[in-house]
Order: C-alpha cells, then sequence, then structure tokens
C-alpha cells in the first residue's frame, strides 16, 4: 500500500539521477498498480449505494487517498444524487396524487373525522360519569 501511495505521489513529479532510479525500481516491485475496481458489481451494491453501515470515512487516519477509492466515491456520489432525484421526483407525484384526493374526498374525510371526534367525547363522558357514581 504503501508503494502504491508512493508511485500516485510522484506520478507528476519529473525526478532525476538516484532517485528516479529508485522510483523506477519500485514501480518494478510493486504489485497491484494495474488494479481497478468494477463499479457495476452488484456486491459492491451496498457500500456504493450509501448504506449506512458501510460508510467511507475521509477523516479516518487509516484512508488512504489512491485511484480505486476517488472511483468508489465519485460511483457513490452518482448513485446517492440519482436516488435522491428519484425521491424528489416519487415525493412530488404523492403530493400531486394527495392534492387531487383531498379535493375529491373533503367532505368525505371531514365527516368521518367529525364522527370519530363524537365518539370520543361520548367515551370521554362515560368514563367521567363513570368515576363520579363510583365516589
Amino acid at each position: 500500500m504503501r508503494g502504491l501511495l508512493r508511485i500516485e505521489k510522484n506520478a507528476g513529479k519529473k525526478l532525476r539521477g538516484a532517485r528516479k532510479r529508485k522510483e523506477t525500481k519500485l514501480r518494478e516491485n510493486v504489485a497491484g498498480q494495474d488494479f481497478q475496481i468494477d463499479t457495476s458489481d452488484k456486491r459492491f451494491a451496498a457500500l456504493l449505494e450509501g448504506d449506512d453501515r458501510f460508510g467511507i470515512d475521509r477523516q479516518d487516519p487509516n484512508y488512504k487517498e489512491t485511484a480505486a477509492m476517488k472511483d468508489i466515491l465519485a460511483e457513490q456520489t452518482k448513485r446517492r444524487s440519482k436516488k435522491r432525484n428519484r425521491k424528489r421526483e416519487s415525493g412530488e407525484a404523492k403530493i400531486a396524487s394527495r392534492d387531487s384526493n383531498t379535493k375529491e374526498n373533503n367532505g368525505k374525510d371531514l365527516g368521518s373525522l367529525v364522527e370519530k371526534l363524537k365518539s370520543k367525547v361520548a367515551r370521554v363522558e362515560k368514563r367521567k360519569n363513570k368515576k363520579k357514581r363510583t365516589k
């Protein structure tokens, strides 16, 4: 891991002399340079779709900024924004349908609400009357 991080850090630098030879030797010996994460793999769905149990904490001391980690974070951002947009669109559709239902059923809803209140008041009065009789 240290070798990969060092290679990525020095990728844009122009090295000369002994330091350049040391870096080329390091590149030859470090494994995993050609690693590419497959973000379309379903096994990573919980990680990439934002499950709270598998969050990536950039503030953690063990976090390493690698190319694969950058890909994961970019894919997470993309999927979370798609999810938010879908929720927003479905929420707008629900609000629209709810508004149309309230206009149609306003009288029915109000009548049922009145009936519920009347029954509650009757129950409360019965309890009060029972308590007065027992005293």
